[in-house]
């Protein structure tokens, strides 16, 4: 399928400053970076040294970068887990490791990362024999507004992102809580707060300890009855354990241990332990402690009961009010109850990238 990519940052950077990058897995597992021509080209570490390398901070960096300038429509093939990466101003600084099976990309937690003053961002896919799977994302951070809009052989058309002007969104951003207020990386990015202050070790790494116990003394003398596809299931807290069984197999159980703080940011440690229908109960879980509604579980896919009370994830909270159709991902499982920019078909033609900043 083709992605083209339109330019409206109104002046602001010229074709020949806005850089794409397209990356991802092929079949073997390997990562593979996708050349001007459309064709999946398996990474090595030689990559990182080979002719029109980049260099930054006294280390050499694999330069797999097109400007708009160069090219702004390509053919993308079958890729799994694949990044469209953008930049501003500067390509973008990879390194390939492990013989290719290792790609290290940009880290904003990390201060001597050769892209913490790059204005960046990106956007996630999947190209496979069933279709297209794909969506903007401040999972990590926000960069500057993208929308994507997926055009198929059958008329559909669908489009999601944010069009909001960067300034705009910066100026707004500062109307968070104040917490919040400290992931604000003026002038490059807002990140996320696994990725701030709220990480294992910040200041603010304690946020939902009290959530977190409230809930824990709440459902140890009360049910939590959870609707999922995989079926229902019921939760009560047993040894300090979350514990779900359901109806028809009431002698196996689902738990979630007690998590950590900022393993509900992260949605990681306890939140993604065990079997497939373990893990589709704990992202549930996780994600209605980042929205707030975990003594309500009826609301769990009733987006205007989100986020209405502390603490809560207001990071997530704010991309979704300035994001089209109030769709955005905020967190790793904002894609439960549909919130998310997700687009999928399985027969796509086009998707369509527009770069914007004020």
């Amino acid at each position: 399928m083709k992605f083209s990519f339109s330019n409206n940052t109104k002046g602001k950077y010229p074709s020949e400053q806005i850089y794409f990058v397209i990356v991802g897995i092929n079949t073997s597992g390997k990562f593979c970076h996708v050349d001007k021509n459309g064709n999946l080209i398996p990474c090595n570490d030689s990559d990182n040294d080979a002719p029109g390398h980049l260099t930054k901070n006294g280390q050499n960096w694999c330069n797999y970068s097109y400007t708009l300038n160069e090219i702004s429509e390509i053919e993308v093939p079958l890729i799994d887990s694949g990044r469209a990466y953008i930049s501003l101003g500067s390509p973008m600084y990879f390194k390939v490791v492990n013989n290719g099976f290792g790609f290290v990309g940009p880290n904003t937690a990390n201060p001597s990362d050769p892209n913490i003053d790059v204005y960046f961002d990106w956007l996630e896919f999947t190209i496979n024999n069933t279709g297209f799977y794909g969506n903007t994302t401040q999972v990590d951070q926000f960069g500057f507004p993208i929308v994507i809009e997926l055009t198929a052989s059958d008329g559909f058309s669908k489009k999601l992102g944010i069009t909001e002007s960067r300034s705009d969104l910066f100026s707004k951003y500062q109307t968070v809580p104040v917490e919040f207020q400290s992931l604000l990386q003026a002038p490059y990015r807002i990140v996320c707060p696994f990725k701030g202050g709220f990480a294992n070790g910040g200041n603010y790494a304690i946020y939902f300890d009290d959530y977190i116990r409230d809930i824990w003394q709440y459902y140890t003398s009360n049910q939590l009855q959870l609707t999922i596809p995989q079926g229902t299931f019921t939760g009560k807290v047993e040894n300090n354990i979350l514990t779900f069984t359901k109806a028809d197999s009431p002698d196996t159980k689902y738990t979630i241990n007690y998590p950590k703080s900022w393993e509900v940011f992260e949605c990681s440690g306890v939140f993604a332990t065990g079997d497939g229908i373990q893990k589709a109960i704990q992202a549930q879980i996780s994600a209605m402690f980042n929205r707030h509604i975990l003594e309500n579980p009826a609301n769990n896919c009733q987006p205007t009961e989100y986020y209405k009370n502390a603490p809560a994830n207001y990071y997530a909270q704010f991309w979704h009010l300035h994001s089209i159709d109030n769709k955005a991902y905020g967190f790793p499982f904002d894609d439960v109850c549909e919130q998310s920019t997700l687009i999928e078909h399985p027969n796509p033609r086009e998707l369509k990238v527009t770069i914007s900043w004020d």
